[in-house]
């Protein structure tokens, strides 16, 4: 039997980009603000509506450290962070001169634990920069009200990490982009629009994606002088060019990835395996599920590798597990961190597979799940 991957980046055709690349190629504009960044970041505000205003960024990453530059506050320290998530995002709080202070999460939404940030904030908020919010796995966190009332109380700013959750939505049914001070995304060649590199940040506020604009250009103002503290966040021609492609096909291929969806569920619910409540509405890069016990995932990772069937852990270690946070401050018991990052395991979520896949997949964790 074929290998299945666990990530199998699907980007356009080559002929299509090749005719974009001449007309990149003709215009002699192949980064700095050109026409084809202008189309994307158009298109993706397009996409979210709201009124949604967009910049484009060289990654989620950088994305985020724009966002913590233009809206957190810069005399005071801490940023509250979930401790599951990727270790890109507390990374970028400390590059931007933060301090992470890591929070738990839910048992059933696996998104990050509103009351132990308001607990938190109610001792120490005099301190605290500014949240950001992780909507895990792209996932829509339903009690993005409740955070934003939060931050609002306590006179700070709510950044929205949706970095692989492009063309999600919430339970409202509103797609992610528009809420909080901002929503970030990434564009990864292993995200579901994947353009290789890339990221976005959008908000309701165009002020902020002026500022995020001129802030990943150096900080320069429109005399080219660099008046603030910025860096060089542009995406270039070519990556837009793949974006731009790259929604052109999104309704189809979501359809697809949200009928394996389907398949998954339909084959690991009767296994006992759990899955992040709000599914079903988020546009995954992969299948998020979390098996009975620890020792359970690692016997369960070892059949899949042995099937050659790809999987990872996301996100195992959390942060405060990881070697390069050693010390991060906690801002409670991180409880439920600690278990559903031990029993978690991420399946291959690709366009292209079949009935038979997922039955193979599923397969192989049922033969474990039964010993």
């Amino acid at each position: 039997m074929r290998p299945i991957p666990f990530l199998t980046p699907r980007l356009p055709d080559p002929s299509s980009v090749a005719h974009d690349y001449e007309e990149i190629f003709a215009a002699g504009i192949f980064t700095n603000g050109g026409p084809f960044e202008g189309r994307f970041a158009m298109e993706l505000s397009r996409w979210i509506r709201n009124d949604v205003a967009v910049a484009v960024t060289a990654s989620a990453t950088v994305g985020i450290q724009l966002a913590c530059k233009a809206l957190f506050r810069a005399d005071r320290p801490f940023v509250l962070v979930a401790s599951f998530t990727a270790a890109a995002v507390p990374l970028a709080v400390v590059w931007s001169g933060y301090e992470p202070v890591v929070i738990d999460i839910e048992p059933d939404s696996w998104q990050p634990d509103v009351r132990m940030a308001e607990r938190f904030l109610e001792k120490e908020g005099n301190d605290v920069a500014g949240i950001l919010l992780t909507n895990t796995f792209g996932t829509a966190n339903a009690s993005i009200e409740t955070w934003e009332a939060l931050a609002h109380r306590f006179g700070i700013a709510l950044v929205v990490d949706s970095a692989p959750g492009f063309a999600s939505r919430y339970p409202s049914g509103e797609s992610l982009g528009g809420r909080g001070d901002c929503e970030v995304f990434s564009f990864h060649a292993t995200k579901t629009v994947a353009i290789g590199e890339g990221g976005a940040v959008a908000s309701r506020d165009h002020n902020v994606i002026r500022e995020i604009n001129r802030l990943k250009n150096f900080g320069f103002d429109d005399e080219r002088r660099s008046v603030d503290i910025g860096l060089n966040g542009k995406l270039a021609e070519l990556g837009s060019a793949i974006g731009l492609r790259q929604l052109e096909m999104l309704e189809d291929r979501l359809a697809r990835r949200r009928e394996v969806l389907r398949w998954y569920i339909s084959s690991l619910e009767p296994l006992g395996c759990e899955f992040q409540a709000g599914l079903m509405l988020a546009a995954p890069p992969f299948l998020s599920v979390a098996l009975q016990t620890g020792s359970q995932r690692d016997r369960v990772g070892a059949a899949l590798k042995r099937a050659e069937i790809g999987w990872r852990a996301y996100y195992n270690p959390p942060i405060h597990r990881q070697p390069s946070f050693a010390g991060v401050r906690e801002a409670g018991a991180l409880t439920i961190t600690e278990d559903v990052s031990e029993r978690i395991i991420s399946l291959p979520l690709d366009d292209l597979l079949s009935p038979d896949d997922v039955t193979r997949v599923a397969s192989v964790v049922g033969q474990v799940v039964d010993e």
